[in-house]
């Protein structure tokens, strides 16, 4: 059985769903009438007020996101003159993907259609480096704006999920960059993209498991029909069968990182799975698992990114991974991967070489 994994069950945010109709007001756009195309009970004015004590069910929330980021771009797109990306082209995009053989051959396909809507999408590209691959995603805009950002993120975020979708895995993520500086609250950008994200990289980017593009593509046009009444909005959509819970723990432990909050306790995470302390012990460790070893996984998974990046100090980044020290943060990293941080963030430098369109096509 194939699995992938979603995010723990949680309420939607009303913060973060103001924050995104803020920035619709704030780029001229008119809230109610979006709150309405959005089918929401509540007006805008409400979900615009900080003092507000309602709620938004899941479906609530993604309708109110699916609403605001086709509006954000376009708004970003107008503003440099050109149309924006519609549904209509996105539903194609996903379609045309889904007689792939394998993951690498989805890219390549997409590679192929994406130059047919330059600039409403942007420019793909898969580079590989040992057992590391990095899909690119180029875009063409100019204004480093909110909207724009928004809109980037979402398209980046989306790609990830399509793609782990149509093989039916979780690609595990290493890093995320993002061209932009952070221009929208840390709550925010963890709810458009579950992975920490690097912040004013050179470009966007995905890194994961090279072994992931060999994977077959096991969906089929009437689930994909299916997935497109709320993708890539509902954020979480189941779409597995099955998911292991060290892999919904996982989710919540990168979501954590991603806020810049402490790891949950063991205590806290088995209450937001409805077991006991226990129960989510003895579950792991039939899947082969302790908290801590999760735990350490995702803290190193963020400290390779961060130290990738090489944007931050080794005293920053041991912060953003829970250490009050660089000290300890080195002597932790050295036994998780056998090297000190300085002498990872230098064996990294070294560049991606992007692949020939001819060699990742479809045979």
């Amino acid at each position: 059985m194939k699995h992938l994994s979603i995010p723990a069950p949680r309420q939607a945010s009303i913060p973060v769903a103001r924050e995104l109709l803020g920035y619709v007001v704030a780029a001229g756009g008119d809230a109610e009438a979006l709150v309405r195309r959005a089918g929401l009970s509540h007006p805008a004015r409400a979900l615009l007020d900080p003092r507000w004590t309602g709620q938004l069910s899941r479906l609530e929330f993604s309708a109110l996101y699916a609403e605001a980021a086709w509006a954000l771009d376009g708004y970003a797109a107008r503003q440099e003159g050109r149309e924006p990306l519609t549904k209509q082209e996105f539903d194609l995009f996903c379609q045309c993907l889904i007689s792939c053989r394998t993951l690498r051959d989805v890219i390549a396909r997409a590679t192929a259609f994406q130059t047919m809507l330059i600039p409403r999408m942007g420019r793909l590209e898969l580079a590989e480096k040992g057992d590391v691959a990095e899909f690119h995603m180029a875009t063409f805009r100019t204004r480093r704006n909110v909207s724009a950002y928004v809109s980037d993120l979402t398209g980046l975020s989306t790609h990830h999920r399509l793609f782990g979708w149509l093989i039916g895995e979780d690609i595990r993520i290493l890093s995320v960059g993002f061209r932009y500086p952070q221009l929208v609250s840390r709550a925010c950008a963890s709810v458009l993209m579950l992975h920490p994200v690097i912040h004013n990289a050179a470009e966007n980017f995905l890194r994961f498991p090279a072994h992931y593009l060999e994977l077959p593509v096991i969906r089929t046009p009437a689930e994909l029909e299916r997935l497109l009444e709320r993708f890539p909005f509902d954020l979480e959509e189941i779409i597995s069968k099955e998911a292991l819970l060290s892999e919904k723990v996982r989710v919540v432990l990168h979501s954590a990182l991603a806020r810049g909050e402490p790891l949950p306790t063991g205590q806290a995470i088995a209450r937001q799975f409805h077991l006991s302390p226990a129960t989510l012990k003895r579950r792991l460790a039939e899947e082969g698992f302790t908290l801590g070893a999760l735990k350490n996984a995702c803290r190193v998974d963020l400290a390779r990114a961060l130290l990738g990046d090489g944007g931050l100090a080794i005293g920053d980044v041991a912060q953003r991974v829970g250490f009050s020290d660089s000290t300890t943060f080195s002597r932790a990293f050295r036994q998780w991967t056998g090297h000190a941080p300085g002498a990872w963030r230098m064996r990294e430098e070294a560049p991606m070489q992007p692949l020939p369109l001819a060699d990742a096509a479809p045979g």
